[in-house]
């Protein structure tokens, strides 16, 4: 039940946003943050305002393509939106789809509707359209808004949880593995596990080379995101993977088992120490180049953890490891949202899904189109630009 998205100048909004309109729904409070929290897993995808609200704002209304950045009760951004479709009906013809899609746990039209009119005729929205005695009946006007997520924004304390949670299951699960197990083949050729290890405990490694460093000049142009960063470009040729394979094998062969899985540890605490300790609005400058946010840049590690974490998995032939947090937001780098309608209605478990928006599996045509929407890179990270799929750090 939405006040439709306010089109307002946004505060705290990232710079490469920050020409947005902030989108906020209800007023700020428990039913703003439970209505945020649906969009991001997926089971929102469709709002409902009143037409009078527009009428009193003087606001013209959303159209396809439209795109404002979803707003918290604290006016904190948590993603941007992109209308798909809107439509102006009578409350009257409001239809069960567009009720159940706003995913608050509609049964039928008539449970929407008793909700929507209760807020409508709320004394605070009464007060914001001025008119203490306004009422809804069938002929009163609604904008049927339906809109999907194109892009998450990640805030430091999300990146820093996940960072920490999917690094303690890898390294808690890995020193239970026999050392043997280490040799064997992954789909990441042509590294064996304990070669896939090295690759990723370098990857991880790349955030304190760049603390040690400066940040990005003054002129040095626009920011990168976590998804600008895996980008098909020159970073990516062959032998700059082949360079990748190399100082991969190289770790591997100086290290035992143990002392590998040590590293990991140690090289995960160190990183994890030091974005904690730098300032909340830490600008870097990774070995591409690219002028990231600290917090960006550490989503692209998490998404090193995670995905090759189930690359690492799968080679040992044990259940993978991947935790929620991480694996969500792989998902949701990918395709906006966790996608959770998909895997639940699918029986996937997340491991799964994280395979199938990478490329690692194949898929079903209904399948593919459901874990990549149009207009969502797929498959991200790893697979668009070449045929291997080696680690993209």
């Amino acid at each position: 039940m939405a006040i439709e998205a306010e089109r307002g100048a946004g505060r705290d909004v990232p710079r490469r946003h920050d020409d947005l309109p902030p989108a906020q729904f209800a007023f700020p409070g428990p039913l703003r943050d439970r209505l945020v929290a649906a969009i991001l897993t997926g089971a929102k995808t469709t709002t409902s305002g009143l037409l009078r609200e527009y009428e009193h704002d003087d606001e013209p209304l959303p159209v396809p393509g439209d795109r404002s950045v979803l707003v918290d009760s604290a006016g904190r951004p948590c993603a941007v939106l992109e209308t798909t479709e809107v439509r102006v009906v009578p409350l009257a013809e409001v239809d069960l789809a567009h009720a159940m899609d706003e995913g608050e746990g509609f049964a039928d039209v008539a449970a929407w509707r008793r909700a929507h009119v209760d807020f409508w005729q709320s004394a605070p929205m009464r007060a914001a359209l001025g008119d203490d005695t306004f009422t809804v009946d069938d002929r009163t006007m609604v904008v049927a808004e339906r809109f999907r997520v194109v892009q998450r924004i990640w805030r430091a304390h999300e990146v820093a949880a996940a960072y920490a949670a999917e690094s303690r299951a890898m390294v808690e699960a890995l020193r239970t593995v026999p050392a043997a197990h280490f040799d064997r083949p992954t789909r990441c050729t042509p590294w064996t596990v304990k070669e896939l290890l090295g690759h990723t405990v370098i990857a991880l490694s790349r955030t304190v080379e760049m603390l040690a460093g400066g940040e990005p000049a003054a002129d040095s142009g626009g920011l990168v995101d976590a998804i600008g960063y895996y980008v098909a470009d020159a970073r990516f040729r062959p032998d700059v993977d082949g360079a990748r394979v190399v100082d991969a094998q190289r770790w591997a062969a100086a290290l035992t088992v143990d002392d590998a899985v040590d590293e990991l540890a140690a090289r995960t605490a160190s990183a994890a120490a030091q974005v904690a300790a730098a300032p909340m609005d830490r600008m870097v400058v990774t070995r591409h180049g690219d002028p990231m946010t600290l917090t960006d840049f550490q989503a692209t590690r998490v998404v090193e953890l995670a995905v090759h974490g189930v690359d690492l998995a799968d080679g040992l032939g044990v259940p993978p490891w991947l935790t929620e947090a991480a694996g969500d937001l792989v998902v949701a780098l990918a395709a906006g949202t966790t996608l959770a309608p998909v895997r639940a209605a699918r029986g996937w478990d997340r491991a799964h899904l994280v395979r199938a928006v990478t490329g690692r599996v194949g898929l079903a045509p209904a399948d593919s189109s459901a874990v990549r929407p149009a207009g969502v890179r797929a498959p991200f990270f790893g697979g668009t630009h070449r045929s291997s799929t080696v680690g993209e750090e």
